[in-house]
């Protein structure tokens, strides 16, 4: 993640923490998608590592949920997610 992006992200909110933080650049660089494949592009392989910040974002007005599809890794279909 580039400096200025953690800069500015940091300036919005800087009280967040850095996984809300990693995880709202990937959803910005990469809009709509799965809690699996933002986990997945982040290195990990398990969704709770991106499920409770995904929940924390929404609520603070960060992101919100857009379509339903299925999701490239588990195949079922649930929503997706995208900056507001």
């Amino acid at each position: 993640m580039r400096d200025t992006s953690l800069r500015a992200y940091s300036e919005l909110s800087p009280e967040l923490p850095e996984r809300q933080l990693r995880i709202y650049e990937m959803i910005k660089r990469v809009p709509l998608l799965t809690a699996y494949e933002i986990a997945g592009n982040l290195g990990k392989r398990d969704p709770n590592y991106v499920r409770p910040r995904i929940t924390e974002l929404t609520k603070s007005g960060f992101i919100r949920s857009y379509n339903k599809r299925k999701c490239r890794i588990t195949g079922k279909t649930v929503y997706t997610w995208g900056v507001v």
